[in-house]
């Protein structure tokens, strides 16, 4: 099936960060960034949903702050002047954890995922299709900004995605944001099946490797195995669903 056009992700791009968002907003438009918060460089980082290039004009502004006991404040600026916040009381990341941070573009709002779970929905004060420009500022380092465009699979299917992402640790004790190499993301949307991808720096203790994606209606079985070399013991991990159809 053919897919329709995604603009290329943003992979490992350099805090402060401001990028194009291809066409701007559309409605169904899903934007997710991954990346790490990080330790000792600040209590605050921001993503900001511009019209235009400068700062006056933010339709969305995300931000979290890692102060009091936690909590997210959203808001918009319009011609320079913030309005009336929104707070969320409570914390949905971690220093030093590695995050998923979605955003869906609805007719009405945004609504926010942080690592699968719904976390907010902010309605628009400024109609989104104004906006053609996203920033990421603050304490955190980013490992990728992917964009699934609206309507890539048909009505009553399941979307089909897949992404790998290796997630690189550093030796047991030593805390992120050291890593011995740096994280690598395998851009989103969609990858063809079967998919096959080397390990940079093969299997140590402390490494993970996560892989998310959906099963579709039509699944009876899907699987993964992973085959490496650790302590001169070859071993293998393998994993099987079984679901039964109609």
């Amino acid at each position: 099936m053919a897919l329709n056009y995604s603009q290329p992700p943003y992979l490992n791009p350099v805090i402060p960060f401001s990028g194009k968002i291809q066409g701007g907003l559309q409605d169904g438009l899903k934007i997710t960034v991954t990346g790490t918060v990080l330790y000792n460089q600040g209590t605050r980082f921001a993503v900001n949903f511009h019209s235009g290039p400068s700062d006056k004009d933010i339709a969305f502004h995300f931000n979290p702050r890692f102060e009091e006991s936690g909590y997210v404040v959203c808001n918009t600026k319009q011609n320079g002047s913030w309005g009336p916040e929104e707070r969320k009381m409570s914390m949905p990341f971690q220093k030093g954890i590695p995050f998923e941070l979605s955003f869906l573009v609805g007719s009405c709002d945004f609504k926010v995922m942080v690592n699968g779970s719904h976390f907010v929905q902010y309605s628009h004060r400024v109609p989104f299709h104004r906006v053609d420009t996203l920033s990421i500022s603050g304490a955190v380092h980013l490992s990728s900004i992917s964009f699934q465009p609206p309507g890539m699979w048909p009505a009553n299917s399941a979307p089909i995605t897949q992404t790998v992402i290796h997630t690189v640790h550093s030796t047991p004790g030593q805390m992120f944001p050291n890593p011995v190499t740096p994280p690598m993301v395998y851009p989103n949307p969609s990858y063809s099946l079967p998919f096959f991808t080397s390990i940079p720096g093969g299997l140590y203790p402390s490494r993970s490797i996560i892989v998310s994606g959906t099963v579709l209606p039509c699944a009876q079985r899907c699987g993964s195995c992973v085959k490496a070399t650790a302590s001169r013991c070859p071993w293998t991990v393998s994993t099987c669903l079984n679901t039964t159809t109609a």
